[in-house]
């Protein structure tokens, strides 16, 4: 829910607090008595002020400050930017108190001056929230009307909107959500529409990712970008709206920062972003999403549609056939196991690993063969495709070392190898759909 707007009698006593205070008319300035009087005497006072001013001696420029500030409000913008700094130090300067609330009131009355005799009301809605949160934020009302000055002046700047203001208004909306005047939901609605004005803001990248990185900062220390909050977010919108590509896109984007990628509606978005755009690079992250699932079905589905694209470069086409052979090894598919690493090699004849997994799948599928030896002899071929990953990949010479001891434990013995009419150091095909010419080795 939106906070609620307070009635005027607060600003009204802000106000009355202020024109009460010595050096300030009691007066009601009408707009026919703007910058009446003299303009030498106008002239005098701004470079009596401005002369204090400059040397930081702002208790006696204050006093010309204060006459131009009743008097001749229209006189300059510079009156209002200089009156805000002088009153910053005057705040700082003021310990906890009366005292130092009725100087922030002043404050405030500044920003409201230079709204009524000024143009620019986004930026000095934006200035004024951000300094009404920095004094009283241990206020929840104050918070509120700082939280509501800092939105309006996003809905007037958009794009252009300065990051400060963006930063202080979720700030302002975590301090409400913490004094349970405002609930998840608005928070993240409030996150995402200040995450889309990021999105646009003019200048460097680096700007936008500083902004946006500061953003992501606070609310994941609020545990408000949690994957139950998104679940409770965006629930109902893909229920009613599960057509929408932006809607999807976000909902990707969100649960990924969020790192909430096993989160059932993450699932669901990508599978229908994925249906109303077919993607090879959707396909991929689909299918490393259900390997994490365990559903090694639809694993391999999207695989599948991933490794067809024709504009794949012939690395990329070969680790997705390697990931296609591993995830069909797990399912049991040895054939086709043996068939994906093929084809991965194909694509990247030193691609060690593929090797490893055309002899893992030889192995596997060594049940096909027939006999007890027809079933030894897989591993001759297997053997081959270890020695061939070291060969063309250093790294894996521990490991394919390994797998060879296994492979010559498992080795025929020469009395079988005599009864069948074979020699050692010939050749062999290797039946089934391994289809793969070895040589006869021994283990004795």
């Amino acid at each position: 829910m939106k906070p609620v707007r307070h009635s005027g009698i607060a600003i009204l006593s802000a106000l009355l607090i202020v024109f009460l205070q010595p050096g300030f008319s009691q007066e009601i300035v009408t707009s026919e008595e703007v910058n009446r009087g003299d303009d030498l005497e106008r002239g005098k006072l701004a470079s009596t002020y401005r002369e204090f001013f400059k040397w930081k001696e702002y208790d006696s420029a204050l006093e010309s400050w204060k006459v131009l500030f009743n008097e001749y409000p229209a006189s300059s913008e510079k009156l209002y930017v200089d009156g805000v700094a002088m009153y910053r130090h005057f705040i700082k300067e003021t310990p906890e108190g009366q005292a130092r609330i009725a100087r922030i009131d002043t404050l405030m009355l500044i920003y409201d001056q230079r709204m009524r005799y000024f143009e620019g009301e986004g930026n000095i809605q934006g200035r004024k929230g951000i300094d009404l949160l920095r004094y009283r934020s241990n206020d929840p009302e104050k918070v509120e009307e700082a939280y509501e000055m800092l939105q309006k002046s996003l809905e007037i700047e958009g794009s252009k909107s300065r990051a400060p203001v963006m930063l202080n208004y979720i700030s302002a909306g975590l301090l409400l959500h913490r004094a349970d005047l405002i609930d998840n939901i608005q928070v993240l609605e409030d996150y995402f529409m200040v995450s889309g004005l990021v999105d646009q803001l003019e200048g460097s990248s680096t700007r936008q990712e500083r902004t946006r990185a500061s953003l992501d900062e606070m609310i994941l220390k609020e545990d408000i970008l949690s994957c139950v909050g998104l679940d409770l977010y965006f629930g109902t919108r893909f229920e009613r709206n599960n057509e929408d590509p932006d809607l999807l896109e976000k909902m990707i984007h969100y649960y990924t920062s969020a790192r909430c990628k096993q989160s059932d509606l993450y699932v669901a978005a990508s599978e229908k972003l994925f249906e109303l755009g077919p993607n090879s690079d959707l396909a991929h992250e689909l299918a490393v999403l259900f390997i994490g699932r365990n559903d090694l079905k639809k694993a391999a589905l999207y695989l599948n549609m991933a490794v067809v694209d024709d504009k794949l470069p012939n690395e990329t086409r070969a680790e997705w056939f390697y990931e296609l052979s591993i995830v069909s090894l797990a399912k049991g598919d040895y054939c086709e196991a043996i068939s994906f690493a093929r084809e991965a090699k194909a694509f990247k004849n030193d691609y060690g690993k593929a090797y490893m997994a055309l002899g893992d799948a030889f192995i596997a599928c060594r049940k096909q063969l027939g006999d007890e030896f027809q079933q030894d002899c897989a591993y001759w071929a297997a053997a081959d495709m270890f020695q061939a990953a070291a060969r063309v990949d250093p790294s894996l010479a521990q490991e394919s070392s390994q797998k060879l001891d296994l492979c010559a434990a498992n080795y025929p013995g020469k009395e079988d190898i005599f009864f069948q009419d074979l020699q050692v150091g010939k050749s062999f095909l290797v039946g089934g759909c391994i289809q793969e010419n070895t040589t006869v080795r021994s283990r004795d």
